[in-house]
């Protein structure tokens, strides 16, 4: 049962704070695409600063979720 309320509890935060780190689905998207390219191709398309960005949004975001929920887990069970 902890383990399902915490988990919740990283999804509601996520979506909560998903307006504060993108600016819409497509940016999201965008983010996710910057994401799986490699640095040296985005490097050598001259969008290496935007996907550092992109990377950082995306791994605070996720960041942030995963913490919440670790911190639920570790609150409930004690």
């Amino acid at each position: 049962m902890e383990f399902i309320l915490s988990i919740l509890t990283g999804a509601v935060i996520l979506k909560y704070s998903f307006k504060y780190f993108f600016q819409d689905s497509q940016d999201f998207i965008d983010c996710v695409k910057y994401w799986l390219t490699p640095d040296i191709i985005a490097f050598l398309r001259g969008e290496w600063d935007r996907q550092y960005w992109s990377e950082m949004r995306l791994f605070f975001w996720l960041l942030l979720g995963s913490l919440s929920a670790y911190g639920a887990y570790r609150f409930l069970i004690s």
